[in-house]
């Protein structure tokens, strides 16, 4: 069987899978993209869902914290909409705080974009630093007696007005809908601390991080959200707006009708693919999309991952590069370690005891690697990978996707 995997802006890997061997196809285009998401986001706020129209949910002279998480799709149009709809309220712009979660692939300037002039001047517009403790404020104690700390714009807010991506529930990192402000507007070690995998049950450590995410928000007295369905490349199928309860019961439905995928069996051969462009070709998403292969490969199968990542390896993943530390000792240093990369590094860690991995990246053959993945140089070597093995899944858009087997 013919399958184009698209991957990167342009990028296209071509394989000719035998159908006994291929397990599933997931490579095929998802539900059409929202045309215009300014357009969307305003009917979102004008209507939310289980809450007034946010231009009902302020005052004159309030204070306003408009925090946008990284990676959201069509971040700019989002972010136009939701500072339109305030001044459609009546909020003046120098009321209004627009504080963005860093993230190397996308600067600032091109968050506020879309912000006609007349609206941008005046704005409030910062880079949330969690390495600052002049930056943020202490809230409270969570029920685990662990410290809850904001940025300090956020914390002095009248208004809070969270712009987040809904993703599956299982995704890499992803505690909830309020994932996208607690841990993201919180302190370095708490980002660290929430991000990275300690011991214990997965499921059981996924539900204590997802209370702590839903707490820090409740003592925040954040009720409204406004959340992106991501879809292709940097597309968004949908936005939700409104009571976070209602947003995420309404933004699962839809992520788990586009996202969601059924395989009988692990395969001994997952390919997966990272579509976009530089928004979405980096490490948060090779994450995500190596998680989301991990959960569908056979023990001792192979994962190759399509990409066009490029850019600097962080600290922690140099640290699997140059580290002669047994795994034990190594995945107690990463918990430790405050770098962004750190909770991919334990991953990928993780994920190389189970299966052999391998990337088609913008990355050099020695920076790959070293790392202990497996380099891909041209497309055709895909092919070439994938008739030496049994059983196949193919994933686009993996930095998205989830796929279940069923249990036996």
């Amino acid at each position: 069987m013919s399958i184009e995997l698209h991957y990167g802006s342009q990028g296209i890997v071509r394989l000719d899978v035998p159908t006994e061997r291929l397990l599933m196809d997931f490579s095929e285009p998802r539900p059409a993209a929202t045309p215009d998401p300014v357009a969307a986001t305003l009917a979102a706020l004008n209507d939310p869902l289980a809450f007034p129209p946010l231009s009902q949910a302020m005052v004159a002279g309030d204070r306003i914290a408009v925090t946008v998480a990284r990676g959201v799709p069509h971040a700019e149009s989002v972010v136009a909409g939701v500072i339109r709809c305030l001044a459609e309220g009546g909020a003046s712009s120098e009321d209004i705080s627009l504080i963005i979660e860093p993230a190397a692939e996308t600067p600032a300037d091109s968050v506020t974009a879309a912000i006609p002039d007349e609206l941008r001047r005046g704005l409030q517009i910062s880079t949330h630093d969690p390495r600052n403790p002049k930056s943020l404020c202490y809230l409270a104690a969570s029920r685990d007696n662990k410290p809850i700390y904001f940025n300090r714009r956020v914390f002095d807010a009248d208004l809070v007005v969270p712009i987040g991506t809904m993703r599956l529930d299982q995704s890499f990192g992803y505690f909830g809908v309020h994932t996208g402000l607690f841990p993201a507007f919180s302190d370095d070690a708490t980002r660290s601390r929430l991000r990275i995998p300690s011991g214990g049950d997965r499921e059981a450590r996924r539900r204590r991080q997802r209370r702590e995410t839903d707490e820090a928000a409740w003592l925040l007295g954040v009720q409204f959200t406004v959340q992106v369905v991501p879809g292709r490349r940097e597309s968004l199928l949908g936005v939700f707006a409104g009571e976070a309860v209602s947003v995420e019961r309404a933004g699962r439905t839809l992520c788990e009708s586009t996202w969601r995928y059924e395989s009988p069996h692990r395969a001994s051969l997952v390919v997966a693919a990272i579509e976009g462009g530089p928004e979405q070709q980096n490490w948060e998403n090779f994450g995500r999309a190596l998680f989301a292969a991990s959960e569908c490969v056979a023990e001792g199968g192979t994962i190759v991952l399509c990409s066009d990542l490029q850019g600097e390896i962080g600290p922690a993943l140099k640290r699997l590069v140059t580290s002669d530390e047994g795994q034990d000792r190594l995945h107690k240093a990463l918990r430790h370690e405050r770098s962004d990369d750190a909770p991919l590094a334990m991953l990928l860690s993780q994920v190389m005891q189970q299966a052999k991995v391998y990337l088609l990246s913008g990355l050099n053959e020695d920076e790959v690697e070293d790392l202990g993945v497996g380099y891909i140089e041209r497309e055709a070597d895909v092919q070439r990978l994938a008739l030496r093995h049994d059983s196949c899944i193919i994933m686009g858009n993996a930095q998205h996707a989830m796929v279940t087997i069923p249990e036996n």
